[in-house]
């Protein structure tokens, strides 16, 4: 296959040379064809296409690099394409104590981790009617906890959580700095949460990519990570973010996200906003593991 022709930036991208670099673009401006051009670069330079490892966000997104790097490159040639989830579980399983769990840690799906956060809020009504709720939820909130919107708004807020890098005790330390009961209930509520998947040895997305950068910032894993991929240069393509108010950005880190907690009663919305944005995000590294196992996300 004849390569196709580039402009300028997109040249740019293909011949740079050592250390990282992000490429941000607008939809359909060629960011995929810039990827695999930069592929191809490497392989034709005496790049060995098993030191090349090319992520991306979804499954679909993933077969379609595999298609045009094996087309542009001949299927011998292509490297290796899957997505972030797929290889942070090859992480994540290939550095599981054995001791301390008796089989292959689980993905849980979206619908289940629906099922686990609102059986959780559910239970919550009546561990304080007993006396035995550790979840501190402020009286407004505790209307909402059987409601399908607000276990919405708490899932999302889980997730953010961790996607900023905010674990239980430093999001309540956060929740108390700023005056928030409503952050101090959430806060509660993730390290119930957490002991409870941990205690079924379950793991859902955004837990899993938490601890495949954990892993991946460990000296040991991090060299074995340059060992089996090329370090000389990476290349990182996204989305440019939409202008915001007065011609300004939003990046994903600093977005005020999730919107607030909903409650309805009757036709009144009541809304706190949601957890602290801003928060610095996990740093990020290289995972070592190639093998990706059975049942893994692909």
């Amino acid at each position: 296959m004849d390569p196709p022709l580039l402009d300028a930036p997109q040249r740019a991208v293909v011949d740079h040379g050592a250390g990282p670099l992000l490429v941000l673009a607008g939809p359909g401006t060629g960011k995929t064809t810039t990827l695999v051009e930069a592929v191809a670069a490497r392989t034709a330079r005496g790049v060995d296409p098993e030191r090349i490892l090319v992520l991306t966000f979804s499954r679909k997104a993933a077969a379609e690099l595999r298609d045009r790097m094996a087309l542009r490159m001949g299927a011998a040639a292509a490297p290796r394409a899957t997505t972030f989830h797929s290889y942070s579980y090859a992480l994540v399983r290939a550095q599981q104590d054995a001791e301390l769990f008796g089989g292959p840690v689980r993905l849980l799906s979206g619908p289940e981790q629906d099922v686990v956060v609102r059986e959780l809020l559910a239970g919550q009504i009546a561990l304080q009617n007993e006396g035995r709720g550790r979840v501190p939820w402020p009286d407004d909130l505790r209307a909402c906890l059987t409601t399908r919107g607000f276990a919405d708004e708490v899932r999302a807020v889980l997730a953010r959580s961790r996607e900023v890098g905010l674990d239980p005790l430093s999001l309540g330390d956060f929740a108390a700095r700023a005056g928030r009961p409503d952050w101090r209930a959430a806060a509660g509520f993730l390290a119930e949460y957490l002991d409870v998947l941990d205690a079924r040895g379950v793991i859902d997305y955004t837990e899993l990519v938490r601890r495949a950068v954990t892993l991946a910032a460990r000296p040991d894993i991090a060299a074995a990570g340059r060992r089996t991929y090329t370090p000389s240069s990476s290349t990182s393509t996204r989305h440019r973010p939409r202008p915001g108010p007065a011609g300004s950005t939003r990046s994903p880190a600093t977005a005020p996200h999730p919107r607030g907690w909903p409650c309805r009663r009757g036709t009144t919305r009541r809304a706190h906003r949601g957890p602290p944005p801003g928060a610095p995000l996990s740093p990020s590294a290289t995972p070592t593991s190639r093998s990706t196992p059975s049942g893994a996300p692909t």
